[in-house]
C-alpha cells in the first residue's frame, strides 16, 4: 500500500510533527492534520489533494495532532474521525476545568497558582480552534481498510491506527522522548484519570504491534523493545528522585524538588502529571513489571534500573 509522510514544524517542545497520507483506491486518507500554524495550513494546501481526501483519523487531539481539523471539516468533503474521550474533553470544557481545580487543591496546591493553570489551559484550548463536523471513532463505521486499538497512556484517548501492513502511533511510541502522561480527568468517575494504569495496560497490546511497520507521530522509529526500555527506565529513574517524598502533597513535592517550575503555569502543569503518574508507580510497580512480562517486554535493563525501586 502506498503512503507518503508529511513532516511539519510545531511551535511546541516535541519539534516537528508526522502526518500520514495513504492511497487507497481513487481516495486518500490522513492520520493527524499537524499543527495549527500558517506554514502547515500553506504545506498542507499545497501538498496534499485535498479534493481526493475522504477520511482522516486523529490520533489523540494535542495541538501539534489535530491542529489543522478545523480547517479539513470546512474545507473538504472528509469524514473526520476523533476517539470518544477527545469529544468529552472538547465538549466539557467547563466540568473538565472545574473537577481539576478540586483535585488540584486536594494535592496541595493554592487558588491562586491553580487559577493560572486554568487561564494557561483556557488560553491554550481558544488558540486553536475547536474540531467541528467531527464523528466519534468508537461509535462510527468506514468502508476504508482501517481498524483502530486505543493505547491510552500518554493521554487518555491514545488510539493507534493499522492499514495494510502499517500502524500509525501518534504519540504511543517515541523514539528517545519521553512524552508526559498529561493530567486529566475521568468522567466516569469524576476523579482524575489513572495514566499509569492506562500505560500499563497499553503495553500489553504491543505483541500486536509487532506484526506491523511503525509510523510514530514524531522522529524515526527504531524498535518497540528499545523505545518502551527507554520510558520505562526513565519513568524508574525519575521516581527514584521522589521516593522519599512520596507521602507528601504533589505541590510540596515540587516545591522540594523542583521550585523553579512553579513560576510557570505551564511547566507546572507539565511537572504535576509527572508526578502523578510516578507516584502511582511507585504504589504499585508490579504493575508495570506484570505488564512487561506479558508482553515479552521485561528486559535485564529494565529489570536491574527496578531495584532501585523494589
Amino acid at each position: 500500500m502506498k503512503y507518503s509522510r508529511h513532516t511539519l514544524n510545531t511551535p511546541y517542545p516535541v519539534g516537528p510533527v508526522h502526518l500520514y497520507i495513504f492511497e487507497v483506491e481513487d481516495y486518500i486518507v490522513m492520520f493527524d492534520t499537524g499543527p495549527f500554524t500558517i506554514a502547515a495550513l500553506n504545506y498542507v494546501k499545497e501538498k496534499i489533494d485535498l479534493n481526493r481526501l475522504r477520511y482522516v483519523f486523529i490520533t489523540h487531539c494535542h495541538a501539534d495532532h489535530y491542529g489543522l481539523e478545523n480547517f479539513l471539516a470546512q474545507n473538504t468533503k472528509a469524514t473526520i474521525f476523533l476517539p470518544y474521550m477527545d469529544h468529552l474533553k472538547f465538549t466539557n470544557i467547563n466540568k473538565r476545568i472545574a473537577v481539576s481545580r478540586r483535585l488540584l487543591e486536594r494535592y496541595g496546591f493554592g487558588r491562586e497558582l491553580i487559577k493560572d493553570m486554568e487561564i494557561m489551559l483556557y488560553n491554550f484550548i481558544h488558540s486553536i480552534p475547536l474540531p467541528t463536523n467531527y464523528k466519534i471513532l468508537e461509535e462510527s463505521s468506514w468502508d476504508a481498510p482501517v481498524e483502530y486499538i486505543l493505547c491510552p497512556g500518554h493521554s487518555k484517548s491514545d488510539a493507534v491506527y493499522l492499514i495494510g501492513d502499517y500502524a500509525i502511533t501518534g504519540d504511543v511510541l517515541l523514539n528517545g522522548i519521553y512524552q508526559t502522561p498529561l493530567f486529566d480527568i475521568d468522567f466516569n468517575t469524576m476523579g482524575r484519570f489513572n495514566n499509569y494504569e492506562a500505560y500499563c495496560n497499553t503495553i500489553k497490546k504491543m505483541p500486536i504491534l509487532k506484526n506491523y511497520t511503525i509510523l510514530p507521530g514524531h522522529r524515526e522509529h527504531t524498535s518497540i523493545e528499545e523505545i518502551v526500555t527507554f520510558y520505562v527506565t526513565k519513568t524508574i529513574e525519575r521516581a527514584s528522585k521522589i521516593k522519599q517524598y512520596k507521602e507528601l502533597p504533589v505541590y510540596q513535592i515540587l516545591k522540594t524538588i523542583l521550585p523553579h517550575v512553579l513560576e510557570d503555569p505551564f511547566t507546572t502543569y507539565i511537572k504535576t502529571s509527572e508526578i502523578l503518574f510516578f507516584l502511582d508507580f511507585l504504589n504499585n510497580p508490579n504493575l508495570l513489571i506484570s505488564s512487561l512480562k506479558e508482553a515479552g517486554l521485561l528486559n535485564e535493563k529494565i529489570e536491574q534500573a527496578m531495584k532501585s525501586i523494589i
